[in-house]
């Protein structure tokens, strides 16, 4: 199976069984979308609409061959390129597929080898805008822009010292 076969059967497989909408996916999407000057193409790339109304990634799907075995450097490989893409898009979801086989992992750090463990779409959604609140929340906690304090009294934002806010 080529390539683009596998690319087609993904993409069904996310709107039939993930029930994606299929205009949250983009194909053959550009890196230099995300960073200035970076090379390479992402396969699939799964998005949310923010509260703005901007698309924002939630998963990345690279496709290979179904020849390509995916163990190994081959793997290897992949995976620092998604690693790479990650760091960039902040989508937090990495998907390498041959059409057989899959390899997934998570913002959470954990890996997953089989489709069953593939969040929904709906399941995509709400984890972002959890994320996005509780990124917001910290952001407000550190506003202290203008305010006067040192960061001392009345402006505890209960993340200690390791947030890296330097207050």
């Amino acid at each position: 199976m080529s390539k683009q076969l596998v690319k087609e059967r993904v993409i069904k497989y996310l709107m039939e069984d993930l029930l994606v909408p299929h205009d949250m996916i983009d194909t053959d999407v550009p890196l230099a979308e995300f960073e200035e000057g970076a090379e390479g193409t992402l396969d699939i790339v799964v998005n949310v609409k923010d509260e703005e109304d901007y698309y924002a990634p939630v998963m990345i799907v690279t496709c290979m061959d179904e020849d390509i075995e995916l163990e190994g450097e081959v793997v290897q490989k992949q995976i620092d390129f998604l690693e790479d893409v990650d760091n960039m898009t902040m989508a937090g979801r990495l998907v390498l597929t041959n059409g057989d086989s899959m390899m997934y992992a998570d913002w959470t750090g954990e890996e997953y080898d089989t489709e069953a463990s593939l969040p929904t779409y709906e399941q995509m959604v709400k984890e972002f805008f959890e994320m996005e609140e509780i990124a917001k929340k910290h952001e407000e906690a550190h506003n202290h822009e203008g305010c006067g304090c040192s960061h001392e009294e009345g402006h505890e934002c209960g993340c200690g010292d390791d947030c890296g806010c330097k207050h």
